[in-house]
């Protein structure tokens, strides 16, 4: 058991300080309010201020607002419709925060990179007859189908930048008196060039040799494989157990995976969001939103499940008032004063239980999604949500999403339940066995 912890700790280490997947973490993660204000915007134009899909079906008054939906509508674009943009850039400015180089200068370079590898003019033809041309970033560059795209040119972009900067004989070297900034400025211009101009050319001979741009393969080749194995319940299950076997030696099991595991979910979730966005209906049922909502009610590991079991079974008043303690951050899906006070790190007992519950219950919400009973999720709403209003607003104000949230809450907790009792039995003897 030691050793395997060990191996366990080493590569949580690895995954912790690997550059790469802690700069793609905390990309989304800044990014992830964005999403929620471009969500908010879908919410209102399709749920709420929409005479044929929301609330205005059934309330007409609700349509006097409806003036407001093109802003709503420019909210989204401008957040989820432009996801591309901001990742890459935050992408690029935490590379250069390890590699201690200006932030905003390679957040920008990588973004200038990824332009400059996008497709900006296309040819409208009528009978075969090119009757206009077209100039423009398009909108499927700059959302989900980028974002792969994105993130590849990010990392590349800024790391051939650095590599680059070392070169002393390809910095401008300006007098002394010339303003700190400018001449900072002026050493990075040859290295900034080199770099673009590599990354645009690779573009065109990437084009010029296939016919497609380099998002096209790369989303054709990279990303749609990648969510189509994220987004299989097999897939999400192997996530979710790698995440709690983290969890359960006392590392943030959703930090050891979230450079891999967060681009993927939320790709998916935009994918959905799309669809409603263009009158259809939305079909991945593994998304951001659903995980949120299955794996980590109370905290990471169904963690309110846990609390209410032990309101429900334990009899040892140390217990009952780590339940009643846990409880309210529970209920805004803070899990830490179960994870470290119960305990559960280190509890061959609870570590049990632990792992099972939130597989059963991922799994419970796929069936239950894929019968029709839960609605497919859509909307990304913030991790503090509550239960019952984060599966109600995840799933665009269906109440089926919030009761079958509390269900698969209420199946947790019968798989927390005997291992409570056990618990208690264990603390027991071992009392009897000090005496």
């Amino acid at each position: 058991m030691e050793s395997f912890q060990n191996v366990l700790m080493k590569f949580g280490t690895f995954a912790s300080q690997n550059k790469y997947l802690k700069s793609i973490k905390n990309a989304f993660q800044t990014f992830l309010p964005f999403t929620i204000i471009g969500a908010i915007g879908v919410l209102w134009s399709h749920v709420i201020c929409n005479a044929n899909t929301g609330l205005g079906s059934i309330w007409s008054p609700i349509m006097a607002l409806s003036f407001l939906n093109p802003a709503f509508d420019a909210l989204n674009f401008a957040t989820i419709g432009c996801i591309s943009v901001g990742i890459t850039y935050l992408i690029g400015a935490g590379i250069a925060e390890e590699n201690n180089h200006s932030t905003l200068f390679c957040g920008l370079l990588a973004l200038i990179a990824l332009i400059t590898v996008t497709q900006t003019s296309t040819q409208i033809e009528v009978g075969g007859e090119i009757i206009a041309n077209v100039n423009g970033i398009f909108s499927d560059s700059l959302g989900s189908t980028g974002l792969f795209t994105g993130m590849l040119i990010g990392v590349l972009s800024v790391e051939i930048f650095s590599a680059l900067f070392k070169i002393n004989g390809l910095k401008i070297k300006l007098p002394e008196q010339v303003p700190p900034q400018i001449a900072k400025s002026f050493e990075y211009l040859i290295p900034a060039f080199i770099t673009i101009a590599l990354i645009s050319i690779i573009g065109l001979l990437v084009r010029l040799g296939t016919g497609s741009y380099i998002n096209e393969l790369i989303f054709e080749f990279i990303q749609k494989p990648l969510t189509s194995i994220g987004g299989s319940l097999p897939g999400i299950l192997i996530f979710i157990l790698v995440s709690c076997i983290f969890w359960s030696i006392g590392l943030h099991g959703d930090n050891m995976i979230g450079g891999v595991y967060e681009p993927i979910v939320t790709a998916l979730m935009i994918e959905n969001l799309t669809a409603v966005q263009n009158g259809l209906s939305p079909t991945n049922i593994i998304n951001y939103s659903f995980n949120r909502t299955f794996f980590a009610t109370g905290g990471t590991g169904c963690m309110l499940a846990l609390t209410l079991a032990i309101l429900l079974a334990a009899k040892r008043p140390e217990n009952k008032s780590i339940g009643t303690l846990a409880l309210v951050p529970n209920l805004f899906n803070i899990g830490e004063v179960n994870m470290f006070g119960v305990p559960v790190v280190l509890n061959p007992l609870l570590i049990i239980p632990f792992i099972i519950a939130p597989l059963v219950s991922m799994t419970f919400g796929y069936i239950l999604t894929t019968i029709g009973f839960c609605p497919v999720m859509y909307i990304q709403v913030p991790w503090t949500m509550p239960p019952f209003l984060m599966g109600f607003l995840a799933s665009g104000g269906n109440i089926m999403g919030g009761i079958s949230q509390l269900l698969a809450v209420l199946l947790s907790v019968a798989i927390y339940f005997p291992f409570i009792k056990l618990y208690e039995k264990q603390q027991y003897q071992l009392e009897q066995d000090n005496l």
